[in-house]
């Protein structure tokens, strides 16, 4: 008797989280931006927080997936013999961000 008593109490249990995890879901931590060289286009090697992302393609533009939500710094460095440079602080939300940086 005990036993069952026990065993539908861990089912109860069981039940519950499941059904929490269920309606409430997974919070988002992390959000897709789109960088865009706002007065060049060229490429750009971007780096956020000082660590390489990626390079933009020949309009300027470049799209990084999985970026943690928070505040981050955005670099922008020229590959040609120009050494153009831009940066920015910018909050990432979850979902979609665009972020416009300024070279000069």
């Amino acid at each position: 008797m005990k036993k069952n008593v026990l065993i539908k109490g861990i089912l109860v249990l069981v039940v519950i989280a499941l059904l929490t995890i269920g309606f409430v879901g997974c919070i988002p931590t992390t959000g897709t931006v789109y960088i865009s060289i706002a007065n060049d286009n060229w490429w750009y090697n971007i780096y956020i927080g000082g660590v390489f992302q990626g390079q933009t393609n020949a309009a300027g533009n470049l799209t990084i997936y999985n970026v943690p939500i928070g505040n981050h710094y955005f670099q922008a460095y020229d590959t040609s013999w120009w050494n153009l440079y831009g940066s920015k602080w910018q909050y990432i939300n979850y979902g979609s961000n665009t972020v416009t940086i300024w070279v000069y």
